[in-house]
């Protein structure tokens, strides 16, 4: 295919029962890349170059931290303190102040992770849309997953030209999926709330324990784990 990227992830994905086959694929990707700046990313000039610009969010720290290279990680924050340390300096009036606050909030939010994965994601929605004109088999199992969440749909629809030919027939399955989706939450929710209703006291339906965060997943994407129950 043109865009060089694995399509198995993508193909496991979609057949997997999941809130949004991308999530999935965003998760494996982010793991990945986690272990490896835990472990040959820690030495290497290049990576670490990337790490002292860019440093990582709360969510990748979380991971870094709870793996298994303590010391890999200090050395990487080391650098990457010294690099943020850099725009500390004296404020001789409040524009400068104003700058200095400027630029320490952009350092706030960077991540090389993050960066790396969305540059894949964005190559792996193209390749969902070139698979969904090239493999007669994909269109089925694309048309029978669970839709996307909202943030992913929205980058499908950015990269839905990468269809093709075939660019308004995606399209149509995607916009179709996605509301059928959509309207399943929503039901989902008013059940939810049909559970706590006086008048359905006493039955023996509980509520579903995962009806609000797949809600919330399918709005704002991989923030909230399945529960068990």
């Amino acid at each position: 295919m043109p865009y060089h990227i694995q399509t198995e992830p993508i193909w496991e994905a979609f057949r997997a029962d999941c809130d949004c086959p991308l999530c999935e694929i965003y998760n494996a990707a982010s793991d990945r890349l986690v272990e490896q700046y835990l472990n040959e990313a820690v030495m290497e000039p290049d990576y670490r170059v990337q790490v002292n610009k860019y440093g990582f969010c709360t969510e990748h720290l979380r991971a870094l931290f709870a793996g298994k290279n303590k010391l890999g990680l200090s050395l990487q924050l080391r650098t990457r303190t010294e690099e943020v340390r850099s725009h500390i300096t004296p404020c001789a009036s409040y524009r400068q102040a104003l700058q200095q606050a400027d630029a320490l909030q952009k350092t706030m939010h960077t991540c090389v992770i993050c960066n790396t994965v969305d540059d894949m994601m964005r190559r792996y929605a193209q390749t969902v849309a070139q698979l969904f004109a090239d493999e007669c088999d994909f269109r089925t199992v694309f048309g029978n997953s669970n839709g996307f969440c909202l943030p992913h749909y929205a980058l499908l629809l950015r990269e839905s030209n990468k269809a093709g030919r075939l660019t308004k027939a995606y399209l149509s399955q995607l916009v179709l999926l996605q509301n059928r989706t959509v309207d399943r939450v929503c039901h989902d929710l008013d059940r939810f709330a049909e559970r706590f209703d006086y008048r359905n006291a006493g039955s023996a339906v509980r509520p579903d324990p995962d009806t609000i965060p797949k809600a919330i997943r399918k709005l704002k994407g991989r923030i909230l784990p399945r529960t068990n129950g």
